[in-house]
């Protein structure tokens, strides 16, 4: 085996590594309760701050994602700055993939809970009787 040849690791076991303990608990939690939040204003909310409910819910998991990709890009960024020597092109490149990954699987958990809103206001728009004059 030569010493330089990259170690093969799953794009799963890379991903879970990549986030980190905090996000790969965060992110989950934050899409969890986004859609069950969702569901419930889709379900229950009336008026007009229903719509503003969901603007706030829907995109929790993208948000904690793109706050996990500056905190991953600020923390490389202060090692490679403090390293004595010239960061390698590939250092450079692994920051930039592990920085973006975060707001990628955000952007994959806002899709059940950005489904369950946009379906559930479709249908409701066209079953809910409006009432003349208000």
């Amino acid at each position: 085996m030569i010493a330089d040849e990259p170690i093969q690791v799953s794009l799963l076991t890379w991903m879970v590594n990549s986030l980190g303990t905090t996000y790969l608990v965060l992110l989950p939690a934050a899409a969890l309760l986004s859609i069950v939040l969702a569901l419930a204003v889709v379900i229950r909310g009336r008026g007009p701050m229903a719509a503003a409910m969901l603007i706030l819910v829907v995109p929790m998991p993208l948000m904690i994602g793109c706050y996990a990709a500056l905190h991953g890009v600020i923390n490389a960024f202060q090692i490679l700055a403090v390293s004595g020597t010239a960061p390698k092109p590939s250092d450079i490149a692994t920051v930039v993939v592990v920085s973006l990954l975060p707001p990628f699987v955000g952007l994959l958990l806002m899709t059940p809970a950005y489904t369950v809103a946009t379906i559930g206001t479709f249908v409701r728009s066209l079953t809910e009787k409006t009432v003349h004059g208000e």
